[in-house]
């Protein structure tokens, strides 16, 4: 997905946060700004992927700056919260007839896709977006994933963000009820509030999924020039692959998908919406077959 006119203003926007959440040091905090507006006026062009540019913003304050994760407590706050909910809406899933466990954990889990902090205009307040869990997908292909899940099915989702992750558990249980063998894969490094290692070992993922491993890259969704050759083994080599989070769209909507592939997701923002063909604010479950693109 290539940027939108809004996308200018987000990046820009979430870079001043970034800065604000890193450093107190009015200095530094001028130095990194001006080095942000200098790498968008060189970088921010008709056919730049969004979340391409945003990993390069997020690198470059962290060099400024010095601080390598500035969302580190609102990650695990995020982890903490979403920890508390989490049995209410196992119990959810679970009272579901067999039939409707899947939809069910792939409502919770794109629900839980609204903590995400510093989008313009977007609320990021779980308990609130739970509130419309009864809300139905915008575009719903959840019947036609359960379809490719069969005994030993290779699975591979691949995660968003801290606290978002603890509900995504809920979809690897329901995926290894049916059968499949899953991998999580989550980032390597600090990006935006994007889960890592140890928000899956915090969660209790290390312990739902078959194998949990991370992207090898620090990047904003998945930049295939980044990862590392196991991720890559895996991303080719699945099944199927469900990826969480609109910036796994921008990004994997680039290249042709290696596999039927489900991109789970709330329209948080407009550029997103357009390229989805939905509102904003709505669930989206919408499921590729191997080769599409943008």
């Amino acid at each position: 997905m290539k940027v939108g006119s809004e996308c200018g203003y987000c990046i820009l926007h979430r870079g001043h946060k970034i800065i604000q959440r890193s450093t107190n040091d009015e200095k530094k905090r001028v130095k990194a700004m001006t080095a942000l507006l200098h790498m968008l006026g060189e970088h921010y062009k008709p056919d730049t992927v969004p979340s391409y540019i945003g990993a390069e913003r997020c690198r470059l304050l962290k060099e400024i700056t010095g601080c390598q994760d500035p969302y580190a407590d609102l990650k695990t706050k995020s982890n903490t919260q979403a920890l508390e909910i989490l049995p209410r809406m196992t119990q959810y899933v679970d009272k579901q007839p067999p039939a409707k466990r899947l939809y069910a954990a792939l409502k919770v889990a794109c629900i839980g896709n609204v903590i995400e902090f510093d989008v313009p205009g977007h609320n990021a307040d779980i308990q609130e977006a739970l509130k419309g869990l009864e809300e139905s997908f915008h575009i719903d292909d959840s019947d036609k994933l359960k379809k490719f899940i069969k005994k030993d099915t290779k699975a591979l989702l691949l995660t968003d963000n801290a606290g978002e992750i603890a509900f995504d558990t809920l979809i690897v249980r329901e995926l290894r009820r049916l059968g499949a063998h899953v991998t999580v894969a989550v980032k390597a490094g600090p990006s935006l509030n994007d889960a890592l290692m140890e928000d899956a070992e915090a969660v209790g993922m290390t312990k739902e999924a078959d194998q949990v491993i991370t992207t090898g890259a620090d990047a904003i969704g998945v930049n295939l020039a980044e990862t590392s050759e196991e991720f890559n083994t895996h991303f080719h080599g699945s099944d199927i692959i469900i990826a969480k989070g609109m910036a796994n769209w921008e990004t994997l909507t680039e290249i042709p998908a290696p596999c039927p592939l489900m991109y789970l997701f709330r329209t948080k923002c407009e550029p997103v919406a357009r390229a989805v063909a939905a509102p904003t604010n709505v669930n989206i479950a919408k499921l590729v077959p191997k080769g599409w693109k943008l």
